[in-house]
């Protein structure tokens, strides 16, 4: 087993939004391969993959549509990824507003552990997300 997970799976509620931002930040962080399904289904979807796994932004299903994200909810709290590096998050974190996100909190070294290097921001559905550096 090498622990690692193959792929994530999103709803969203702003497909269109989602489908704008995540084909902005996927490529940014590693991601670099875009698929698509569903265009003319009532459920569309988009996904990113690279050599370890992948993600995907499916459109929320109509009768969950009124439903919002919190990150204290049962359920899913949050996802990091991983940065190359501090500069990557530095040079990421200004764009994230220009393209449909909103931060929450700025790229700074956290008290997590030592070293602890992110940015906190949020999707056009408000669903939390992070780009950390670990030395």
């Amino acid at each position: 087993m090498n622990g690692r997970i193959n792929h994530l799976m999103l709803n969203v509620n702003r497909f269109d939004e989602a489908k704008e931002f995540y084909r902005w930040l996927m490529p940014k962080i590693g991601y670099p391969n875009e698929f698509s399904f569903g265009d003319d289904a009532p459920k569309r979807g988009l996904g990113w993959s690279n050599d370890a796994g992948s993600v995907w932004v499916q459109e929320a299903e109509a009768p969950f549509r009124p439903d919002t994200f919190h990150h204290h909810r049962v359920g899913l709290c949050e996802i990091a990824f991983a940065a190359e590096s501090r500069k990557q998050i530095d040079e990421l974190a200004p764009q994230i507003e220009q393209h449909g996100g909103k931060l929450t909190d700025p790229p700074r070294e956290y008290d997590y552990m030592p070293g602890y290097y992110a940015v906190f921001f949020t999707d056009p559905d408000g669903l939390k997300l992070e780009l950390v550096h670990l030395p």
